[in-house]
């Protein structure tokens, strides 16, 4: 919890104003009214009207000060809201104005915000600015040391903390302390010095008896309900939290909305704790609840830097799934569907968030979730893996309803085993213990069902490390599982536009890359770091950089320091170089219709200008594909730039590509970040971002020959034998496996189709 709270920031705004208030004229007093407007709808979570009238305030500013005043609370309002672009400029320009100790109060805004972007040096710098300035101003001085101490190891953070809280004792106010104790004692807690948080939380508690009821006093019993939860005091903790509850729904929604979130969280832990699986289940619903509600106001870091997902939304949605589990084995038939129906909806908004927080944007998962249809055709079966510490629980879905089977396995082992899997796939070596295992856990429980149903399409909702699994190389003991019916994946059935194509013979933009240009220029070291980290396993057979090479040459020129080198381009050039992307984008080009673009022809702005001139319905492109943890460490190479994510988004925004959505993006030399599970969500978010229904991609860098087989063979299928795209992904796949030099899966189970199958 940063100090600077909405609390904090009015008191410190009061403070100003009434340095000039005996001069105010009627346009001041407009001033005056529309900022304490704007600091009253803050305080009540109204934040994108407090935006407006702080707006309004710097505009009806008759002095610099109330100019910079509004600027400030502008900024700090920003940054609260997690807008961090827009916060930047009205805090640093208060930060330049103000001197002294109102200038450390600004300080501290900006190590927030650059805290907030990982910019760990920077915070520390402000912070230690505001130290320096905040002179006799204990209450300064207090949250600048808070904030710093957050950004020490924790073997060094444990001396440091005792002296702050005797800083903050000398604060004359006690609205002042509240927050500072409370951060204080939230830091301790997690540091494990009881004592000290019990203290801290204490003399924040009784402080929160003096004042009225606000969002502090909240979070105080919050802070002090986790610590007795921490400690096993459950009787207390629940007893606490419910107070709290009762406190937090006495205060206007937008201000606690967040807090009921962790409140009602606890409340289901505990009842679990305690055994009453049925209030637990109904306390968990409720946090559900509040964060649907909610979800696309929730910052997508949280102030320490965790992402929320991992931190509170997954732990919650997770708690449920158990739960409604637990429920449905009491139950009959029908009610037992429709236990795994609500189940089957809570792992849904699980996968919406996921990829919300891979993507650091929430709006573009709603958009493409309200184009989702969900319809299940025929002969298809969706399969739901879900991972608990546990157990692996399985659900699958078809026309004739929800089927579930648990199987007896630590998720630790799940993904000790994917990972291993994944890793000798990408290395070409022996498979088979790794492809059956799984099999065994995944697959073998529905072998009947699907065969009596006479399923030809498996649909799979991967959790976790399973992500970083190519299904169809699961091997049953006689065949792989892409020799029986085809398979493919979706990030979520929610966000999956399930409809037929309307027609098959469509006009298409192939582009690619065999040949670098000025984009080599553009690669910082950062870049080349993640590139090299990335494929630095890959068999020397792959397509893909030519490590060997890109390491030696930058070691023989001394390339990390002499960064714009002509040797550091050429060699760079040279491992980058994809030479069969050529005869790739020839052969695919003449299978399907449209526009092929090739080397120096795919710049940025070319790819754009074709993008808006024609109303393509596939987009092949045929060059390097980085795909990291985040968005942010994802890309594609043209010739002259890199293409962000959100660039893609931006060139494919054509009124013609929101009108009838791209059916296929096909990405034929991408590869993710071994090991890393989240990595995967990047060929998702690249279809995503492209309004795509249906990405094709590759876990890792592919053989050339066996790339232009596939993809030759796959459009085939698609565009003369009118196959659906995962079966003829199917078909090409399986062809690759019947010629003896690319039968080992590293040639063929890379190709993943997300999205839509159809």
């Amino acid at each position: 919890m940063f100090i600077t709270r909405l609390l904090f920031r009015f008191l410190f705004t009061v403070a100003l104003t009434l340095l000039t208030v005996t001069a105010l004229a009627l346009p001041q007093a407009s001033w005056q009214a529309t900022l304490s407007s704007a600091i009253a709808n803050r305080r009540q979570g109204n934040i994108d009207l407090s935006v407006g009238l702080f707006t309004r305030a710097s505009q009806l500013a008759r002095t610099d000060r109330e100019k910079m005043i509004a600027e400030g609370e502008l900024g700090a309002t920003l940054l609260q809201a997690r807008r961090l672009e827009q916060a930047q400029t009205p805090l640093h320009n208060a930060y330049t104005f103000f001197t002294g100790s109102e200038r450390a109060r600004y300080a501290l805004d900006l190590g927030n915000l650059a805290t907030l972007r990982k910019q760990l040096p920077d915070a520390q710098r402000y912070y230690e600015e505001a130290q320096q300035l905040s002179g006799d101003d204990p209450e300064v001085y207090a949250s600048a040391a808070l904030n710093l101490t957050r950004l020490l190891p924790a073997s060094e953070k444990r001396h440091k903390l005792a002296a702050i809280s005797e800083k903050i004792a000398q604060v004359d106010d006690p609205v002042k302390q509240i927050p500072l104790y409370l951060n204080l004692g939230n830091q301790a807690r997690r540091l494990g010095q009881t004592e000290l948080a019990y203290k801290s939380l204490q003399q924040a508690q009784a402080l929160t008896l003096q004042t009225d009821k606000t969002r502090f006093s909240v979070e105080v019993m919050d802070a002090m309900a986790q610590l007795y939860e921490d400690q096993g005091r459950t009787d207390e903790a629940l007893a606490l939290t419910q107070q709290a509850v009762i406190d937090a729904n006495a205060l206007p929604p937008g201000a606690v909305a967040d807090l009921l979130i962790t409140l009602e969280w606890r409340q289901g832990r505990l009842y679990r704790a305690m055994g009453n699986a049925e209030l637990a289940l109904a306390a968990f619903e409720r946090a559900v609840t509040h964060i649907e509600a909610i979800r696309l106001d929730i910052p997508i870091d949280y102030d320490d830097g965790r992402s929320s997902f991992r931190a509170t939304l997954e732990p919650v949605y997770l708690g449920l799934v158990d739960l409604l589990l637990q429920a449905a084995d009491k139950e009959a038939v029908t009610a037992n569907q429709a236990y795994l129906r609500r189940v089957v909806n809570t792992v849904e908004w699980i996968k919406q968030s996921e990829l919300q927080d891979y993507l650091g944007d929430r709006c573009t998962v709603e958009i493409v979730k309200g184009g989702a249809s969900g319809i299940i055709p025929p002969k298809t079966a969706i399969l739901y893996p879900i991972i608990f510490d546990d157990r692996l629980e399985l659900l699958l879905e078809t026309k004739a309803g929800l089927t579930r089977k648990s199987v007896s396995v630590q998720g630790v082992k799940i993904r000790e085993i994917a990972l291993a899997f994944a890793g000798v796939l990408r290395n070409g070596q022996d498979f088979h213990g790794y492809a059956s295992q799984l099999y065994d856990w995944l697959l073998r429980p529905f072998d009947k069902l699907i065969a009596d149903q006479h399923i030809d399409t498996l649909v799979v909702v991967p959790d976790g490390a399973l992500r970083l699994v190519a299904m169809g190389a699961l091997h049953d003991g006689n065949v792989f599982a892409i020799e029986k019916y085809a398979v493919t994946t979706v990030t979520g059935l929610s966000m999956t536009n399930t409809s037929a194509p309307p027609v098959r013979r469509v006009s298409s933009l192939v582009a690619g890359v065999s040949e670098f240009g000025p984009v080599v220029d553009k690669l910082s070291q950062a870049r080349i770091g993640q590139m090299t980290d990335l494929a630095g396993s890959i068999r020397p057979a792959a397509r893909g950089m030519n490590l060997r090479a890109l390491r030696t040459s930058l070691a023989a020129a001394q390339l990390d320091s002499k960064p714009d080198s002509v040797s550091r381009t050429n060699a760079l050039r040279e491992s980058l170089a994809l030479p069969g992307v050529k005869q790739e984008i020839e052969s695919v080009g003449a299978i399907l219709p449209g526009v092929s673009m090739l080397n120096a022809a795919f710049t940025v702005d070319g790819f754009r200008h074709e993008a808006e001139s024609g109303a393509y319905r596939m987009v092949h492109i045929a060059s390097h594909g980085i795909f990291g943890g985040t968005a942010d460490t994802s890309y594609i190479l043209a010739y002259d730039d890199l293409l962000t994510l959100d660039g893609l988004q931006s060139l494919l925004k054509a009124d013609q590509f929101r009108k009838n959505p791209i059916e296929l993006l096909s990405l034929s030399a991408c590869e993710t970040a071994q090991g890393n599970d989240r990595a995967p969500l990047g060929i998702s978010g690249a279809a995503t971002k492209a309004r795509a229904k249906s990405v094709l991609g590759t876990l890792w860098p592919v053989e050339d020959n066996a790339a232009r087989t596939l993809m030759e063979n796959f459009y085939k299928g698609l565009i003369r034998a009118h196959l659906t795209k995962a079966q003829s992904l199917r078909q090409a796949q399986v062809g690759l496996i019947h010629r003896e030099e690319f039968a080992h899966p590293f040639y063929w189970a890379p190709f993943v189709l997300i999205g839509n199958w159809l």
